[in-house]
């Protein structure tokens, strides 16, 4: 390549993987089998597939120091370069890592502190340590924590700090395993949003697993689906939908309600993917004359199994009120599905329900 023209070369990718396969030690099958593909800097991929399809074994060999021990073949480069020659600063500072539990990767009992943990063991000083933990406690809005005890943040909090701590180091790759796992629909949704911030407003290239895949699938730019440890698509998630409806497989099922709605309604091209497509899809369907028909009202299931009339509840007196007023109806046959975040009173209900506990009121 001419001189002039070296400044043009396109970057190399954050990952390139060629024939991949491993084994866990005394197993006969690989966990991955001759897996090849590239991640571009600053994509942002999810790697989806059903339980014990090998995406999590895929995604810790993409981190030196979370790879599994076992037998490995074919390789792995790193922004060009084979992913072993990288010393074990050089990955810890290039490739960020969030485990699925929030407690595991918490090493201090202060917010400030963790924060400024993995920078203080990368060698520091103290002026630049200082720096990159305001600069994350204001990206991520945690400042109004910051001198809390780390006991005493809830399971979403703590997947946050995780999540700031990590990228105070400044890492050109996000890597992210089942992240959202252990917490509550909200702070799940936050922390996606916070992932997508990372990729979208600093260019960090995000590699993550995921069951949500209705909240996940609207972020990416493409989506990597594995099973029995192959990769059986790669595609933005538009495509990945129409494609895993093609073949029948059953990982259809777990594709956002948009996509499955569409479906079902015997849709052609293109699939939505985000409630807003959906909607869309669905007024023109219907502007054609050839949306899908209204569902016939469902048959009664008879009278309620559970009923709660203006109940109300409190673990002591002169405690606050865990439920106040509420008034539910469970019918027989159905299942029915109590959400909210952490402390809403959930478990509380199904201790009413159950005869653990009487209600003060209702």
């Amino acid at each position: 390549m001419p001189d002039g023209l070296a400044g043009l070369r396109p970057p190399d990718p954050s990952y390139r993987v060629e024939g991949l396969s491993f084994a866990y030690p005394g197993r006969e099958s690989p966990a991955i089998a001759d897996v090849s593909f590239e991640i571009r800097r600053g994509e942002f991929v999810a790697l989806c597939g059903p339980s014990g399809c090998g995406k999590t074994t895929l995604l810790r060999q993409l981190k030196p120091a979370a790879a599994p021990h076992g037998a490995r073949s074919g390789g792995i480069f790193f922004e060009g370069r084979p992913l072993d020659s990288l010393s074990e600063r050089d990955a810890a500072a290039g490739i960020g890592f969030v485990t699925q539990s929030p407690d595991s990767q918490i090493v201090t009992d202060k917010v400030w502190h963790e924060l400024a943990f993995g920078l203080e063991s990368l060698g520091l000083k103290t002026p630049e340590v200082r720096l990159r933990v305001a600069e994350m406690a204001s990206f991520f809005g945690i400042q109004g924590w910051f001198y809390r005890d780390v006991a005493d943040l809830s399971g979403g909090q703590k997947q946050l700090l995780n999540l700031a701590s990590v990228m105070a180091m400044q890492p050109s790759v996000l890597i992210l395993d089942e992240p959202t796992g252990q917490l509550d629909p909200i702070a799940a949704g936050e922390l996606l949003a916070a992932v997508a911030k990372i990729n979208r407003e600093l260019g960090v290239t995000v590699v993550l697993t995921e069951h949500r895949l209705e909240e996940l699938l609207p972020l990416c730019d493409r989506a990597i689906c594995m099973d029995g440890g192959r990769i059986i698509a790669d595609a933005p998630p538009r495509e990945l939908g129409e494609t895993l409806r093609a073949r029948g497989h059953g990982m259809f099922r777990a594709m956002p309600a948009p996509m499955r709605i569409w479906a079902a309604a015997g849709g052609g091209p293109p699939c939505p993917v985000t409630v807003r497509e959906g909607r869309e899809w669905l007024a023109r369907a219907a502007a054609e004359g050839g949306g899908p028909r209204q569902p016939a009202a469902r048959p009664g299931r008879g009278g309620p199994a559970v009923e709660m009339d203006d109940v109300w509840f409190r673990y002591g007196k002169g405690l606050p009120y865990v439920l106040k007023g509420l008034s539910f109806s469970a019918f027989f046959g159905e299942i029915c599905a109590l959400l909210g975040g952490n402390g809403a009173g959930k478990t509380t209900i199904l201790s009413l329900v159950s005869g653990m506990n009487i209600p003060c009121q209702g």
